[in-house]
Formats: structure tokens, C-alpha cells, sequence
């Protein structure tokens, strides 16, 4: 199922940003806090996983190529500017993009009136309580 496809996708371009950006990180309760938040990932990221066959799974896994521009941009980004606010503000807006993505997918299953499975709107959950716990670094 194409949802399961994306939360795959979103969760481990979500737990690879996090292990980018966890070297620019020098606050430990920040460090703490966006550490705990990949291990969430990681969980949504298995139970989805273990929905899709080895072909599915294939296409949904990011690929070399993006992983390494994710790096690069991360590197970049977070070079120029590792304080708190701008590390927050930088998983927030990856957080943004999770949320887009998914809700997509879940607007697409509504329409064609499939029922939403439970780990989609827990994953949307998910984003918005990091989301409000890293606004405290703002």
C-alpha cells in the first residue's frame, strides 16, 4: 500500500537528517530530545516496513544518491549556523515536509475511500508533538 511506501520513506530520510545533524548539536538536552525523536522514527519505520513486500520496500528506501545530497545540504546548512534555534529550525522544516507528504497520501486514501491505517495518523501525531517540542528552541 502506497501509504506504508511513504511512511517508510519519511521516517528514514527523517532518522538519516537527525544522524546529520546530531554532529552540529553541542546543547545535550537538545541532543537528548532529538535522539529519543529518532528512535520514534525508527520505530514507525519497522512497523511500516514489515507492511510492504521486498519490492515495495526497495522503491520506498532512499536511495544513495539522495542520501548523500541530504548530507551535503545538512553539512552546508548547519556549517554556517549550529545554533539551537537554527538545528530546531532546520528539523522542524524536515518535519514540515514529512507532514506534507503523508497527509497527501492520506487525503488520496479518503478520496478513493480507503480506510486510513491507524499507523498513518499516529506518525502525523508523532510530527506534531516533535514539532512542539523543538519549538521551545526557537
Amino acid at each position: 500500500m502506497k501509504i506504508f511506501r511513504e511512511i517508510v520513506r519519511n521516517t528514514a530520510m527523517g532518522a538519516q537528517s537527525i544522524d546529520n545533524i546530531l554532529p552540529y548539536i553541542e546543547c545535550d538536552k537538545l541532543k537528548n530530545l532529538v535522539l529519543s525523536q529518532k528512535e520514534v522514527l525508527e520505530d514507525f519505520y519497522k512497523k511500516a516496513e514489515g507492511e510492504l513486500g521486498e519490492e515495495e520496500l526497495e522503491d520506498a528506501v532512499t536511495k544513495p544518491f539522495q542520501r548523500m545530497m541530504l548530507k551535503a545540504g545538512v553539512k552546508m546548512n548547519a556549517g554556517f549556523d549550529n545554533s539551537n534555534t537554527h538545528l530546531a529550525s532546520m528539523l522542524i522544516d524536515g518535519y514540515n515536509m514529512g507532514i506534507t507528504s503523508v497527509q497527501k497520501c492520506i487525503n488520496e486514501l479518503s478520496r478513493d475511500g480507503v480506510e486510513v491505517p491507524d499507523l498513518a495518523r499516529d506518525l502525523m501525531r508523532c510530527y506534531d508533538k516533535n514539532i512542539k517540542s523543538l519549538r521551545t528552541y526557537l
